[in-house]
């Protein structure tokens, strides 16, 4: 799994680095509602793992790329190129996780939003506590209320969604056939909270690093690169 996630993070990392190059990223754009499940369901050592091995390759090859072409030439441009070559790998981690956390945000905004809107069409009372445990999610500046494609209508019915729930629920790995009965649809409701938690929870988790790792670090390294280049 390792490979196929390496794979994913070295395409978003060249379309990033693309946008970014032709100011694209600079455009407001819509809250993503596409994600990969694969993704989704990667454990968090995998993750960091193939994020940790992309950034300590692209450093491993600049530092050899500097050695190689400056090593007889000044020590102190090494010394830079070293630290310059540590401080943008830092950037490339966290850029790499930032394919999972963009996936992650678009899975928990869309659920949570199904969750919710679900909630919001039953009558019982039993589904206002539901409303009221998915309700916090969208506190987080991150989780928007973004429906899925096939769910974006003007009025959108009771049926259309329990039939999407129904079709989707492998997502959530939700192992029980869904019915219209109250029942059946409160038990998944109280199980699809939990697990918008569990993802929420690893978004936080992966966010952390992916901040720690993109931002002071790297900073840094760069920083004391540059200067020692401009003293040599």
């Amino acid at each position: 799994m390792i490979a196929y996630i390496v794979k994913e993070m070295l395409r978003h990392l060249i379309i990033r680095l693309t946008l970014s190059a032709t100011f694209v990223a600079l455009r407001k754009k819509k809250p993503a509602t596409e994600y990969n499940i694969k993704l989704i369901r990667m454990r968090e050592l995998e993750i960091l793992v193939s994020a940790a091995l992309i950034g300590v390759s692209f450093a491993i090859l600049t530092i050899l790329l500097v050695v190689t072409l400056k090593g007889g030439t000044s020590a102190l441009i090494v010394a830079a190129g070293v630290l310059l070559s540590i401080g943008l790998s830092q950037q490339i981690m966290s850029i790499s996780i930032d394919l999972i956390t963009v996936n992650l945000n678009a899975f928990i905004s869309a659920w949570s939003s199904i969750v919710y809107l679900l909630s919001k069409q039953r009558p019982a009372p039993e589904w206002r506590f539901i409303e009221n445990e998915i309700h916090p999610v969208f506190f987080y500046p991150h989780v928007v209320y973004t429906l899925p494609r096939e769910l974006e209508e003007p009025k959108i019915g009771s049926a259309l969604v329990v039939k999407y729930i129904d079709q989707h629920k492998a997502e959530l790995d939700y192992p029980q056939a869904i019915y219209t009965e109250e029942p059946s649809l409160l038990s998944f409701a109280q199980y699809a909270t939990e697990y918008i938690r569990d993802r929420l929870n690893v978004y936080d988790r992966l966010s952390n690093v992916q901040q720690r790792a993109g931002a002071i670090n790297p900073v840094v390294f760069v920083a004391l690169g540059t200067l020692i280049w401009l003293l040599s």
